[in-house]
């Protein structure tokens, strides 16, 4: 925009140069028009007298020219106003232009961070799917019956190394569904997005209850059956849930995936 009136004034600044180059070339040719001399008056004498000649009619009078008179404008001038009229063509076509581009709506710039989130929530979730299954919620009962610590020599097994990130990824994926939901593009988006979150907490829910009917059947003694059987009990009733929960967490995880 800025060079366009840096334009505009050169345009203006050329203009007003040859409108004062026109008048000048106009205002010189009529200086240079010729002029009518005046012619000096003969010393004349007086003649002897004579009689008065019969009487005739005198030639009808004409008009002077007058001085400075021009048949018509000189052609440097008509072209130098042909130039003008073309640069003032020239910038009204210039400044239409300018216009039209000043009007032009601005590309609206798309929305993709709730999809950079929805991405990230899905990877980190994905993870945690992977890992809350049955074969930890077991370890997990056994460790806490053994005494073993998560992260010592006694639990340094994949699975322990699992329980051991489970806090921290647990953290990212919902912190990152949450951005998501909060940025959704509609209530569609962010109830799909939503889904995940609850099916992430009752999954590791799950897990911890499958995790404690371990326990406490690693308590029971084996010699007293009553007790011994509701403890099986117990276990596989958490089992059956906790395998609901991942089934519930699989469907919220397909869901997500097909939008982001």
């Amino acid at each position: 925009m800025r060079r366009f009136k840096a334009f505009r004034y050169v345009l203006l600044t050329l203009i007003f140069t040859m409108t004062l180059a026109a008048c000048d070339s106009i205002g010189s040719g009529i200086e240079s028009s010729p002029s009518t001399p005046t012619a000096e008056e003969p010393e004349t004498t007086t003649p002897p007298a004579t009689e008065a000649p019969p009487d005739t009619e005198a030639p009808p009078a004409t008009e002077a020219p007058v001085e400075g008179e021009e048949e018509g404008l000189p052609s440097e001038a008509l072209w130098i106003g042909l130039g003008i009229l073309l640069l003032f063509l020239l910038i009204g076509w210039g400044m239409g232009r300018s216009r039209k581009s000043a009007a032009a709506p601005v590309a609206a710039v798309p929305v993709v961070a709730w999809k950079d989130h929805a991405q990230e929530g899905y990877s980190e979730a994905r993870w945690l799917y992977d890992g809350l299954n049955e074969d930890l919620a077991v370890w997990r009962g056994n460790a806490l019956f053994d005494g073993a610590s998560d992260a010592g020599e006694a639990a340094g097994t994949s699975l322990a190394q699992t329980w051991a990130q489970l806090g921290d990824r647990t953290d990212k994926a919902t912190d990152s569904l949450y951005r998501a939901e909060a940025a959704a593009p509609d209530q569609t988006t962010a109830e799909t997005i939503r889904n995940v979150v609850a099916a992430l907490q009752v999954t590791r829910s799950a897990v911890d209850a499958r995790a404690e009917a371990r326990f406490n059947t690693r308590g029971v003694d084996a010699s007293d059956q009553s007790n011994a059987a509701q403890a099986a009990e117990r276990e596989r009733l958490a089992s059956g849930t906790l395998a609901e929960a991942r089934t519930q967490l699989s469907a919220a995880l397909t869901a997500l995936s097909a939008i982001g």
